[in-house]
């Protein structure tokens, strides 16, 4: 059965597959966004480990890993009857990486959440995943120091 909302967004980014990938599973930097007080996540970035996100405007917001293997993981949001899910892609595409967000909401209740954050979101994702890619790119060309120098 297919989701009740689906929202995809795809940006390119010049860097690697891997340095995006590295980049991304660091969940530090996932609060590029404003509205993101802080990130806690329970182990490694791995299927099954939880998280936290500390939202200004939603508070408390609980996650799951529910996939992660290189290139390719989804984050999965419980909501009274639903479950929003976030799928993220990384894959080769010259001059660097696409990067794709998938986002989708199934259950009972997908079509109340949809009416009320799916405009939000669809508003709000193409904006954060291009500060994603300029923020990996500006990282990317951070220059390495060598022993001895000073910052």
């Amino acid at each position: 059965m297919p989701p009740d909302w689906i929202f995809e967004h795809c940006v390119q980014c010049d860097v690697t597959p891997e340095f995006a990938w590295d980049f991304w599973t660091d969940v530090s930097h996932w609060a590029l966004d404003a509205d993101v007080k802080s990130i806690e996540i329970d182990g490694a970035f791995a299927a099954g480990t939880r998280g936290v996100t500390h939202s200004k405007s939603s508070g408390r917001l609980e996650w799951r890993i529910a996939e992660a293997q290189f290139g390719k993981a989804a984050i999965e949001f419980p909501l009274p009857g639903a479950i929003g899910r976030f799928e993220w892609t990384f894959e080769k595409a010259a001059p660097g990486t696409r990067i794709t967000q998938r986002c989708t909401l199934e259950g009972d209740r997908a079509s109340v959440y949809a009416k009320d954050v799916g405009p939000t979101l669809e508003a709000g994702i193409p904006e954060g995943m291009r500060k994603l890619a300029d923020a990996m790119e500006q990282a990317s060309r951070k220059p390495e120091k060598s022993d001895g120098e000073f910052s």
